[in-house]
């Protein structure tokens, strides 16, 4: 984010502002999915999350509590993750994902760096997907795990997959 630098001009940082904020509305929401599925069994609180978000982007996706607790909220109406309070200690919430949750947050992301990867030429940017780890449905950018060998279909869109498969070798 633009922080306000005396001498800036007031309506290039009005505007930009404006950008940024409509830029990052979707990506905080996608961000926060990511990092409570690396906690995997173990869940994230709300400390937890904003401290692992501004480590892993490097101090650049800053997200305030204010923000990241009607996201929160909203992912769980949404059933996309789910919380618990601890029963002892400090009574904090932590948030796990749900299995549907996985399934909007696989798409989402997959979505998101196949998008990325098409605009980077534009920013004159490199996008190096992690095409080892991962297969990009060719029909709706599902992101599918290479780990499950099991896979024959896309599980978003029901696209066959081993065409795809068996080309890796």
């Amino acid at each position: 984010m633009i922080k306000s630098v005396k001498g800036m001009d007031s309506k290039f940082q009005d505007y930009t502002s404006k950008i940024e904020s409509e830029i990052n509305r979707g990506i905080n929401s996608l961000c926060v999915l990511s990092i409570i599925i690396q906690a995997g069994e173990e869940g994230s609180h709300g400390y937890q999350i904003l401290k692992d978000l501004s480590d892993q982007t490097n101090d650049m996706l800053v997200i305030v509590e204010g923000t990241l607790y009607p996201i929160l909220r909203k992912l769980e109406s949404d059933g996309i993750i789910e919380s618990k309070k601890e029963e002892t200690g400090r009574k904090r919430k932590f948030y796990y994902i749900t299995e549907y949750g996985e399934k909007i947050y696989y798409y989402l992301s997959g979505f998101f760096s196949k998008l990325t990867e098409a605009i980077a030429p534009l920013f004159d940017v490199k996008v190096n997907l992690k095409q080892d780890k991962y297969l990009y449905c060719p029909m709706c950018a599902n992101k599918i795990d290479l780990n499950n060998e099991e896979l024959r279909f896309c599980d978003v869109c029901g696209h066959n997959i081993e065409k795809e498969l068996n080309t890796r070798g």
